[in-house]
Order: structure tokens, then C-alpha cells, then sequence
């Protein structure tokens, strides 16, 4: 399916608009002119698609890489972030709208899981399977919910609980300059999170991957098989050594990615 204006979904003309919505949501990292798919990738909280500008290079070189970009930060500072699921799913399936009939796979991390999730329902609700593979990672299943409010945390405390999930962290957190640039977005983000269940799950027709990290201190290894309860097709988990943050070292986690990719469809 082409970039254009004139690129069609079912008959359905994507407009100039549709581009610029997609050009606001999503940062392209790898072009590709025949990818064999896209992957389009959901930060977690207070994250920002640049979280994975790096995985192309860990990545076959015809897999074409983007991330999500929330409201709230970076080029979108000036945007009012998220205070909901519904503020996020929309623009982001409206954005993905000019890939549909390609190879499309979509991933997400802590909160991006249950975004990418949500993102894939919303598409399906829309037109069927057009998901070929959905892979979450660092989250509890959408039924099975955190009892965390941090977005009601003073800043002291919201930075002690950034410090608990991730010590790499720690150049952000002892910048005040930086802190006060991110706080509110990761604030809100985090009450995005608190406010969020699906009950009861609602399986996807896409492949589901889960992966999450060994040592990670909110989600056991056991919690992520409970996302079967959200697989209506194929499913399997991964656990790789490491924290919730565990995919900072990336390739292993690449390399459980690259056999559930998509490939061309014929």
C-alpha cells in the first residue's frame, strides 16, 4: 500500500489529514519500500517512541519500525497528554489506517501493552483481523489490573517509584530542568494506567506474544501466561533475565520477536 493521499483501505480514500494524524502518532525509524512487515511499537509510561529508535538495527532489514508517540511530550509538549484509554486508541488505530492490508505487527511495553491491545480490538472492531501479530510485554493482562496509584503520588514519592522500576533512570531523575519537563506527562500517563480494565478480556484474533522479564517486581512470570484469557488464536511467552525494564537490553529480546513477525501475504 503506497504513502500517498491516494493509498485505499476497502475503498475507503486516506486523506491528506489521515497522513498528517499519522505523522503526529507515529515516528518512523526505518523506511522500507516492500517490507516484508511493519512494526509499529507503544511506549510505557511517560515514554516516548524514541524508546525504540535503536531496534532496526537488531531487526531483519526488511521490517519497517515505528513508535507511538503520545500527546504530552517532546514535539507534542505543547499537546495536552492523556487522561485515558479512549484519548489514546482512536488517533492511534486512525493512524494506522494507511497500513491496513499490509503485514502489520504491533508490540508494546508495561503500558504500551495494554495500548497495543486495545489498538488491535479497536482494528478488528473496525475491520476484521488486520493485525498479524500483537506482542506485549512488562504487563499484567487487562482483567488483572495493578492496584497502583501513582499519579496520586506527590513528586517525591512519584520519583522514588520511577527509581524502584528502572535505576537507569537515574541521569533524568537528578535533573530538576528534566524532571519538570516529564513529571506531568509520566503523572498522567501513570493515571491513564490506574483508571484502565477490561473486564472480561476480550480475546484478539492476531497471534499473541507476551515477554516480560524474570526479576521484574510488578509482574511475575505467572501473570503474563493470564493473558491467554485474551488469545483467540495463537500464544506463547517469553521470559528474559531482567527487571520491568529488562528489554533495555534489546536484542534477546529481538531475537524472540523476529520468528512471530509477519511475513509478505501473497
Amino acid at each position: 500500500m503506497c504513502w500517498s493521499a491516494q493509498a485505499r483501505w476497502e475503498g475507503k480514500k486516506v486523506t491528506v489529514e489521515d497522513l498528517h494524524t499519522q505523522s503526529r502518532w507515529l515516528k518512523t525509524f526505518r523506511r522500507v519500500a516492500r517490507p516484508r512487515c511493519r512494526l509499529v511499537c507503544a511506549p510505557h509510561a511517560g515514554g516516548t517512541a524514541q524508546a525504540y529508535r535503536s531496534w532496526p538495527a537488531g531487526l531483519p532489514a526488511d521490517v519497517e519500525v515505528h513508535g507511538v508517540q503520545y500527546p504530552g511530550r517532546q514535539d507534542r509538549l505543547g499537546e495536552p497528554a492523556p487522561h485515558s484509554m479512549d484519548d489514546l486508541i482512536g488517533p492511534i488505530a486512525d493512524s494506522l489506517e494507511p497500513f491496513l492490508g499490509e503485514p502489520l505487527a504491533l508490540f508494546g511495553h508495561s503500558m504500551g501493552a495494554v495500548v497495543a491491545y486495545e489498538v488491535t480490538l479497536e482494528l478488528e472492531r473496525r475491520h476484521g483481523q488486520v493485525v498479524d501479530l500483537l506482542a506485549v510485554s512488562g504487563s499484567r493482562a487487562p482483567h488483572e489490573r495493578e492496584n497502583h496509584d501513582r499519579h496520586a503520588l506527590d513528586d517525591e514519592g512519584l520519583i522514588e517509584e520511577l527509581r524502584r522500576l528502572n535505576d537507569g533512570f537515574t541521569d533524568l531523575l537528578d535533573s530538576p530542568e528534566l524532571l519538570e519537563l516529564v513529571l506531568p506527562s509520566i503523572r498522567a500517563d501513570f493515571g491513564v494506567v490506574a483508571g484502565y480494565l477490561r473486564t472480561p478480556p476480550v480475546p484478539v484474533r492476531a497471534p499473541l506474544l507476551v515477554l516480560g522479564g524474570s526479576e521484574d517486581p510488578d509482574v511475575s512470570p505467572e501473570q503474563l501466561t493470564r493473558w491467554r484469557a485474551c488469545a483467540g488464536g495463537a500464544f506463547g511467552t517469553r521470559v528474559l533475565p531482567g527487571g520491568h525494564f529488562y528489554l533495555d537490553d534489546e536484542q534477546p529480546v529481538l531475537d524472540q520477536l523476529t520468528p512471530w513477525l509477519p511475513g509478505r501475504r501473497s
